[in-house]
């Protein structure tokens, strides 16, 4: 009997998991068959902090509905997101009254349908969102814990969904001007270190390199919003190599980082923020999911490498000091 809870106490605590989904419009399919790999691979989240489209995959799997999420991705199209603003819309626009070209209408109607404020509530996984106010030019996390009732949660994903220019900012609390995070932070990923996750999943979107000019002003929106949202999301990005090199380098001193691991694309998708097809959308899922799953063994080996490393260098503390007098003076 002293065995068996000696050998269940030497069990190591369960890493607490934070997934982390930047923005990226319909490049956003990608990150579900990112997640599925990982839910294969036994992985689970404590979080899941997103901003603009990865604020809306991050719902749906807070909700556990990881399946849904990937039907309504193999079923939509950019009717199903915006449409094309009426000519009373456009004069609304050139007045003032509308602060965005697109109609986001048909995005709040499917928000209102997926998202179970109850669901998430109860969920295991705890779900932020980042979002900008124009007006204090004020980058918020608001998490599910400030949310009290639907019309709160519809309004702060339609917030964080809000492209620039494209898309409508959003009143919160009747207050601001709310809109995509990734403006300042595409990447929300201190929102995961700030929450004290072990492990840190990212999963980034990064726009394919073209030399075309764009040929309209559709396409130069979609062009100026990857820009500024990609470098944003380096910017992220260069913040966790550095906390992975700091990771290394205080591992002597026994000051613990989180692990973070960033999964990207290893083939570029030629796909714009605006761009919302189901025939691509099942692609870029697949395309996610056997990358992610390559990812992984990458990892793996690498862990398992600089765990070989671990075990073959010196005990730290006075023990090392007298192995190097020992070297000098041979």
């Amino acid at each position: 009997m002293e065995t068996g809870n000696q050998s269940s106490s030497d069990q190591p605590p369960k890493p607490t998991r934070a997934l982390v989904l930047p923005g990226g419009g319909g490049r956003g399919a990608y990150q579900v068959g990112v997640v599925k790999a990982l839910y294969e691979h036994g992985i689970r989240f404590d979080y899941a902090f997103g901003t603009s489209i990865g604020g809306l995959n991050a719902t749906m799997i807070g909700q556990q509905e990881l399946d849904r999420l990937e039907d309504l991705w193999c079923n939509m199209r950019a009717h199903d997101i915006y449409r094309i603003p009426s000519a009373a819309q456009l004069g609304r626009l050139v007045l003032g009254r509308n602060l965005g070209l697109l109609d986001t209408g048909p995005l709040e109607d499917l928000l209102r349908r997926e998202c179970d404020l109850h669901r998430l509530k109860q969920s295991p996984t705890k779900v932020g969102w980042c979002t900008t106010d124009l007006c204090s030019l004020q980058t918020n996390l608001v998490t599910i814990d400030d949310i009290a009732s639907t019309n709160e949660l519809v309004d702060i994903l339609m917030a964080t969904a809000a492209l620039p220019i494209a898309f409508p900012p959003r009143h919160m609390h009747g207050t601001g001007l709310w809109m995509d995070g990734g403006l300042v932070r595409n990447t929300p990923l201190q929102a995961a270190l700030d929450c004290g996750a072990d492990e840190i999943y990212t999963v980034l979107l990064h726009p394919e390199k073209v030399n075309v000019c764009p040929a309209n002003m559709f396409e130069i929106l979609s062009r100026v919003l990857d820009v500024v949202l990609d470098a944003s999301a380096r910017k992220e990005l260069q913040s966790a190599e550095l906390y992975t090199q700091l990771a290394l380098t205080n591992k002597e001193s026994g000051k613990k980082l989180p692990a973070i691991k960033v999964f990207q694309p290893r083939s570029p998708i030629s796909l714009t923020l605006l761009e919302i097809d189901p025939v691509r959308s099942r692609k870029l899922i697949k395309q996610g999911y056997d990358e992610a799953k390559d990812q992984l063994l990458d990892y793996q080996r690498a862990d398992s490498a600089m765990a070989k490393l671990d075990s073959a260098s010196p005990p730290a503390g006075p023990p090392d000091r007298i192995v190097r007098k020992k070297a000098k003076a041979s």
